[in-house]
């Protein structure tokens, strides 16, 4: 139920960066081009599952050229080589599969990009491009330049080893579907990536390869993502956790950790903007995990839109003209249902996008079945004075499997951040991020020798007066003791969201286009996701003790 760029309307208004990277496509015809290295080859590691290739390298002045002159992402200290990494994983139902992920290596003479370096898993978010490859970093032409551009620019250009798994399913996976936000498949994959990752580190190093003999994995691990990526993020620390393995901290972005009153709250009526793309992922990922959520797909989906299958090689607009595929529209707009009278539209974004009379993903006997449990079997997040955990006994096979999901009740004993932006239509700020929150104080408090170190971020502070109690910055046990400049740092990241937003209403203004349309549209998938990578890039430059 996210999406990392969202297309409510027909014309997003980019932010400059974005743009300066389709500018600078054309810099990658020479960044690709270093084929004399005898390096620059298909290298197997020691397990016969993992390989790698080569893809390109990145001066440092190419990766500023890239990014262009946005305020919220520092000069490159280091160039970056990029190479993608083929690993053995696991699917939904733990049947075996492949998948590939980025591995981006600083060069350079700085003192930042050789020596020991920390390591970024980062996961990305959600795309129904099943070409998504985090490998290709300043490439117009590829679905990922978006947010493999500024992840390679903000982390690995900083100094980090960067591995970005573009998640089983994609790229050149076997798998013909995607697990997604199966939390426990997706965490292996992470894991699964990572493991492979430094194995080609140290298998590259042996065999002297000059991109990696100046650089060593310095055992400090941060974990990070956006939106589903989020999600992924937190799943994939509880599952190293429970491992005991180290993870020096985190910074889970925008997700839907809330995944079960997440999904009451749009099938009771606030569809959120990207609700046509995210169903069919989560269905089918559901599906093939659990066995029944439905028989078939028309059980669920409009017959007319059955078929559809996500990820695709076909791009979602034009799926959409082809009529497989509504563009948002998830509910019918007055069905004759008794269960679903009543029940409103939702906020405006929801009532302008989510219903439509003929043209609405899901069927409306099924949304019937699944309100109707959720209201006899209702979320705690959703019961006044509830105690804001999942429902205790769901019937509704869907609703039992977001539960199985759904992220509430972990409590991350190291170091982490939680950002993203109260107005968010994409992945409701309060229902996720508010939700954990209020878990994690009452955990602190509850249990005040646990040593936690949480910050929580709203980067919007632009609506204050409509949110009179509530704060843009929560710190959780031992936050507030943090080495940063947490408000200096916290008035930098809403000050460029604030000029950021302004200025997506300014160019629609500009081009005719409805500037209210302009900031639903950019707001999740580039306006937050700037800002939160930059609010991740400075917590994580602390020196975190990692006894």
């Amino acid at each position: 139920m996210s999406l990392s760029h969202s297309n409510f309307s027909k014309k997003p208004i980019m932010n400059r960066g974005l743009l300066s990277v389709a500018v600078a496509s054309s810099l990658l015809l020479t960044a690709c081009g270093d084929d004399d290295n005898d390096f620059n080859k298909q290298v197997s590691t020691p397990s016969s599952t993992t390989t790698s290739e080569f893809v390109k390298t990145l001066s440092q002045e190419q990766i500023d050229t890239l990014i262009g002159d946005t305020a919220d992402t520092p000069d490159a200290e280091c160039g970056v080589t990029i190479e993608k990494v083929s690993y053995a994983t696991v699917g939904a139902a733990r049947e075996a599969t492949n998948a590939t992920a980025a591995l981006m290596i600083p060069t350079g003479d700085s003192d930042k990009c050789q020596g020991d370096r920390p390591v970024l898993l980062y996961a990305h978010g959600t795309t129904t491009d099943k070409g998504y490859d985090f490998t290709q970093v300043g490439n117009a032409s590829n679905p990922a330049v978006g947010e493999s551009t500024l992840i390679a620019s903000n982390f690995a250009a900083q100094g980090y080893i960067v591995v970005a798994p573009n998640y089983a399913g994609y790229d050149e996976s076997k798998l013909d579907y995607h697990p997604y936000l199966v939390a426990e498949q997706q965490a292996q994959d992470m894991a699964d990536a990572l493991e492979s990752a430094r194995a080609v580190i140290d298998e590259q190093k042996l065999a002297n390869n000059i991109n990696y003999t100046n650089i060593d994995d310095s055992d400090k691990l941060y974990l990070s993502g956006y939106s589903q990526g989020g999600h992924v993020a937190m799943a994939t620390a509880r599952l190293l956790e429970s491992q005991n393995k180290k993870v020096t901290a985190i910074a889970p972005l925008s997700g839907p950790y809330a995944l079960a009153a997440f999904g009451d709250e749009i099938f009771k009526g606030n569809v959120n903007i990207g609700a046509s793309r995210f169903a069919p992922l989560l269905g089918i990922g559901l599906q093939e995990k659990y066995g029944n959520i439905y028989e078939q797909p028309s059980d669920i989906f409009l017959d007319k839109y059955a078929d559809v299958r996500l990820p695709s090689n076909t791009a979602f607009g034009d799926l959409v003209t082809a009529g497989e595929v509504p563009n948002n529209a998830l509910f019918q707009n007055n069905p004759s249902n008794p269960a679903l009278e009543g029940l409103g539209k939702g906020a405006i974004f929801s009532i302008l996008g989510g219903y439509d009379d003929s043209n609405y993903l899901i069927k409306s006997d099924f949304r019937a079945a699944y309100v109707t449990d959720a209201i006899n079997n209702p979320d705690g997040l959703n019961v006044a004075n509830g105690n804001l955990l999942p429902a205790a006994n769901p019937q509704n096979n869907l609703r039992k499997a977001l539960k199985d999901n759904d992220l509430r009740g972990y409590v991350p004993t190291m170091p982490t951040l939680l950002c993203g932006g109260n107005q968010d239509p994409t992945v409701y700020f309060d229902t996720n991020t508010g939700s954990i929150t209020k878990l994690l104080q009452a955990a602190s408090a509850n249990t005040p020798n646990s040593n936690l170190n949480i910050t929580v971020l709203d980067v919007d502070r632009d609506n204050a007066d409509a949110r009179p109690n509530n704060t843009t910055l929560t710190t959780i046990g031992q936050a507030s003791m943090n080495t940063w400049d947490i408000n200096d740092v916290v008035d930098s990241v809403q000050t460029r969201f604030s000029n950021s937003v302004q200025k997506v209403k300014d160019d629609a203004t500009a081009q005719g286009a409805n500037p209210l349309l302009a900031f639903y549209s950019n707001y999740h998938g580039v306006l937050v996701t700037a800002a939160c990578t930059q609010a991740a890039r400075e917590f994580f430059e602390q020196d975190f003790d990692q006894s």
